[in-house]
């Protein structure tokens, strides 16, 4: 017969009793001295001794209804002789363990409830904030940040010196309406492609230059860059890719993730895909500023054409998939081209057109 030293809540008093617990075949008995200094027995039934939830080493048992009777017991030895003498008996899994087993319904809807939570989190909190996050950053903080993408891509690329002075040239005749300062760089590379940096840079491809028939077509074609550069564009879309990635990287505590998904921001960038609405907006705001220079917009229709025919000989073209071109987009720039009133005399800008020597 086994015997272990308690403490004992009668659950009428909140004082503890020293008290001797004696394991019996099918009952636990519960012997104490009271206020009275009078020797008392208590006797708990197997089926209504109850374990409680904690987490640890200490023991801790209740017996009946409210107010429920108590024993704690550090005796370490406790738990395997009860396991030794009561093998079949389930009072002593914990409370939580034994509701999950008896449904598990509510298991499983507290994993989906987190999953969801989760999904939640990922596909709208985080990209939401770090949208956020990009349009509180100051200019001269984003500017830096372009440098630097700027300075770590175009290391991989040939840059052609003679286009990107032209091209410079060229731009310098439109007014973009724009604070931040452009710069644009021609580099050499077998795709018709164009994007904008944060801050200011617009890389565009030797090809999609070599693509064009007039100066309508690269002031459509630069119009639309500098628009997703003054409205940040870039940097937000940046910003919500760079959350997804980061938010799989912290759940799955991989640290070397994030390092490589910062390491890889100006990869990003080459192919950084825009919404439809984000792409829109900006046909928007590049055909303004566009037509308040007095230069046809016919030149959007002419550039969505050249691609939109190129794309389909081709089968691809890298421009398609980081600016979607719908039907949507031809059809209001054609809408737009024809009620277009106050085109100007552009020789000047034909003049540096002709000087690029795109033939």
């Amino acid at each position: 017969m086994q015997h272990f030293s308690i403490s004992y809540y009668d659950g009428k008093l909140s004082v503890s009793h020293d008290a001797t617990l004696t394991l019996m075949s099918d009952h636990w008995l519960i012997h104490y001295v009271d206020e009275l200094e009078e020797l008392q027995s208590v006797k708990w039934k197997l089926e209504n001794i109850t374990t409680d939830q904690n987490f640890t080493t200490l023991l801790i048992f209740r017996y009946g209804d409210f107010p429920q009777q108590t024993i704690e017991c550090k005796d370490e030895v406790l738990l395997p002789a009860l396991n030794e003498k009561y093998p079949a008996k389930v009072f002593l899994e914990k409370k939580l363990t034994h509701i999950f087993r008896k449904n598990n319904a509510i298991l499983v809807s507290m994993v989906l409830f987190l999953l969801a939570l989760l999904a939640v989190a990922y596909l709208y909190i985080m990209p939401f904030v770090a949208e956020k996050i990009a349009s509180n950053i100051p200019e001269s903080v984003e500017k830096r940040l372009g440098d630097s993408i700027y300075d770590g891509m175009i290391a991989g690329y040939t840059v052609d010196d003679s286009l990107t002075r032209a091209v410079n040239d060229f731009a310098k005749s439109i007014n973009f309406k724009t604070a931040y300062p452009i710069t644009v760089t021609v580099v050499k590379e077998n795709e018709v492609n164009a994007f904008a940096l944060p801050g200011g840079h617009i890389v565009v491809f030797d090809q999609i230059l070599l693509k064009m028939k007039s100066k309508e077509e690269l002031a459509a074609l630069l119009g639309h860059e500098v628009a997703h550069v003054h409205y940040r564009h870039s940097l937000k879309s940046m910003f919500r890719t760079l959350a997804g990635y980061l938010f799989i990287s912290l759940l799955l505590n991989d640290i070397n993730g994030i390092a490589a998904v910062l390491a890889d921001n100006s990869n990003m960038l080459v192919n950084l895909t825009y919404s439809r609405e984000l792409e829109a907006d900006a046909d928007k705001k590049a055909m303004t500023v566009i037509q308040s220079n007095g230069i046809s917009l016919k030149g959007f229709v002419d550039l969505f054409q050249l691609l939109k025919n190129n794309a389909d000989a081709a089968g691809q073209y890298e421009i398609l998939s980081s600016h979607p071109l719908t039907d949507e987009r031809i059809t209001y720039a054609k809408a737009m081209a024809r009620e277009q009133t106050g085109i100007r005399d552009q020789s000047e800008l034909q003049r540096k057109w002709v000087s690029i020597g795109i033939k």
